[in-house]
C-alpha cells in the first residue's frame, strides 16, 4: 500500500505524533504534514494533494469544524476525521451533518486505523458512484440525441417518402375521371395499386423498426426469428436461430432489453463485420435466460470497443450494456481480428411463466 498523505491539523505536537504512530502500528504508512493553526492548515489545503485530513475539534482561534468548513467548500469528498478530547453526541451529531467522515475520541485512539480504513473505502466507493451517475448522463444525453436525430429521419421518411407517395396517388385517382377508355382507366389504377402498394410497405417497414408487433403479440422468440431473417435478407447473410427450452411469457422489460440487444448486434453485424453467417440462439442456463449473437466475420479488439463505449464514443456498445444492466442481466463481448465476434447476453428468469416455447 503507498503512503497515505495526512494533513494534520493539531497544536499539539505529542498528540499528533501519537495518532500517527496509532496507524504507524496498524500498517498504514504515512506521509503527514502537520499544522497547528488556521493560517498553515488553509494555506496546505489550497496546496492540495492530500487523501485524508485529520483535525483537532478545538484550537486557539479556529475550530475543526471551521477547518471542516474550509475543506468541504473545496473538495465533497476528502476524508475528514475529527479528533477530540471530549466530544459530545450533540456535538459528535452536527459535525457529522456539516460533512464529517467520522470522528475519534483521543482517550480512544485504538479505533482511528478503523476509521481511516472506513473512510478511505467510502470515498472510493462515492467516486465509483459518482462516475456511475456520470457515465448514466453523457448516456442519457447520448440517448436524447439520438431520439432527436432518428425523430428527425422518421419525419423525412414520411414527408419524401410516404408524403410523396401519396400525393402521386392522390394525383392518379383524381386523373381517372378525365382518362376516357377502358384501356387508360386499367393502366391508371394499376399504377395507383402499385403506389399504394409501395407505401403501405414503407409504413409496414418504418413501424417495424419502431416496435415489431410480433414481440407483444407472439413473444420474444418469434419477433427475433422474424427480425433476423428480414435484416439477414437485406444484408445477404446466412441466417441460424436456435431457440431452446424459451419460457413461452418473460417479463416485459427483459424482453425488451433482449430483443433491443439482438437488434443492435445484428445492425453491428451488418454494419462492420462483413460476415457470411450469423448466428442468434436464444437459451435457458441454469436460472437464467441467454442470448448469443455470433458472426464470422473480420472481428476487433473489444478493449478498444469498450474504451469507446466508457468514454461515450459507441453509443451501441454503451446501450446495450445499459439495457442489460436496467434489466438485472450482464453484457459479454468475445471478439479478436479476423476470428468474428460473440455476444452474449444473461438475464435472470425470475418471474417467468411456466411453459416454454420455440
Amino acid at each position: 500500500m503507498a503512503s497515505l498523505r495526512i494533513l494534520v491539523l493539531e497544536d499539539e505536537p505529542a498528540d499528533a505524533e501519537l495518532a500517527l504512530q496509532m496507524l504507524l502500528d496498524a500498517g498504514i504508512a504515512c506521509t503527514p504534514t502537520v499544522v497547528a493553526d488556521r493560517t498553515a492548515f488553509e494555506r496546505a489545503v489550497a496546496a492540495g494533494g492530500f487523501e485524508l485530513v485529520l483535525a483537532d475539534y478545538g484550537l486557539p482561534g479556529y475550530t475543526g469544524l471551521e477547518a471542516l468548513e474550509h475543506v468541504r467548500r473545496r473538495d465533497t469528498l476528502l476524508p475528514f476525521i475529527l479528533l477530540s478530547g471530549a466530544l459530545g453526541e450533540e456535538r459528535a451529531v452536527d459535525a457529522l451533518r456539516a460533512g464529517a467522515t467520522d470522528y475519534v475520541l483521543k482517550d480512544r485512539l485504538a479505533r482511528l486505523p478503523s476509521a481511516v480504513r472506513r473512510a478511505l473505502e467510502e470515498r472510493r466507493a462515492r467516486e465509483r458512484h459518482l462516475a456511475t451517475q456520470l457515465r448514466l448522463q453523457r448516456l442519457s444525453r447520448r440517448l436524447l440525441e439520438v431520439q432527436e436525430r432518428e425523430r428527425r429521419h422518421l419525419a423525412r421518411e414520411l414527408h419524401d417518402d410516404i408524403g410523396q407517395a401519396l400525393t402521386a396517388l392522390k394525383i392518379q385517382l383524381e386523373s381517372l375521371a378525365m382518362a376516357s377508355g377502358a384501356d387508360a382507366l386499367r393502366e391508371r389504377l394499376a399504377e395507383s395499386a402499385e403506389t399504394t402498394r409501395h407505401a403501405l410497405e414503407r409504413v409496414r417497414l418504418l413501424s417495424l423498426s419502431l416496435r415489431p408487433p410480433q414481440l407483444d403479440d407472439l413473444g420474444l422468440v418469434a419477433a427475433l426469428r422474424s427480425h433476423l431473417d428480414r435484416q439477414a435478407a437485406v444484408g445477404r447473410l446466412t441466417p441460424h436461430f436456435e431457440a431452446e427450452d424459451v419460457p413461452r411469457a418473460l417479463a416485459p422489460e427483459v424482453a425488451t432489453a433482449c430483443f433491443r440487444i439482438a437488434q443492435e448486434a445484428i445492425n453491428n453485424v451488418l454494419r462492420h463485420a462483413a460476415a457470411s453467417n450469423i448466428w442468434v440462439r436464444l437459451f435457458v442456463a441454469g436460472e437464467k435466460l441467454a442470448l448469443s449473437v455470433r458472426d464470422d466475420g473480420r472481428g476487433f479488439d473489444p478493449d478498444t470497443a469498450l474504451r469507446g463505449a466508457a468514454g461515450g464514443a459507441s453509443l451501441g456498445m454503451a446501450s446495450m450494456e445499459e439495457r442489460a444492466t436496467l434489466a438485472g442481466g450482464a453484457l459479454e463481448l468475445r471478439s479478436a481480428v479476423g476470428q468474428g465476434t460473440v455476444l452474449l447476453a444473461t438475464f435472470a428468469l425470475e418471474g417467468a411463466a411456466a411453459g416454454t416455447g420455440s
